[in-house]
């Protein structure tokens, strides 16, 4: 799915993703987003299931999504460096997260 922004004439950027990982999102994983997320400005959330956003900098909020593989995510990032921020988190959500740990 592209990346779109939300027409609210801000610099909110989201996208769905699928979690590919085998396992989920799992500790190790969740350590990586936070890192990755860590290295923007933008202020980044991760939604699952209208459920209340997560956190991208905080790993017990992406620990307490528990996404297990093949759910949907939408990614949102509201800063000057969100598009990129976007960009990069989703490549990482729909990889192995360059791991092949369980």
């Amino acid at each position: 799915m592209p990346i779109t922004r939300i027409p609210r004439g801000d610099e909110m950027v989201r996208k769905v993703v699928t979690v590919k990982h085998k396992y989920g999102i799992h500790a190790r994983p969740a350590a990586k987003i936070v890192s990755l997320c860590n290295g923007f400005v933008s202020d980044i959330e991760i939604i699952k299931d209208g459920e209340p956003p997560a956190n991208g900098k905080n790993i017990l909020d992406i620990m307490m999504l528990a996404a297990a593989t093949g759910v949907n995510l939408e990614l949102r990032a509201d800063g000057p460096d969100a598009e990129e921020a976007i960009e990069q988190l989703s490549v990482m959500m729909e990889s192995d997260f360059d791991t092949n740990e369980i």
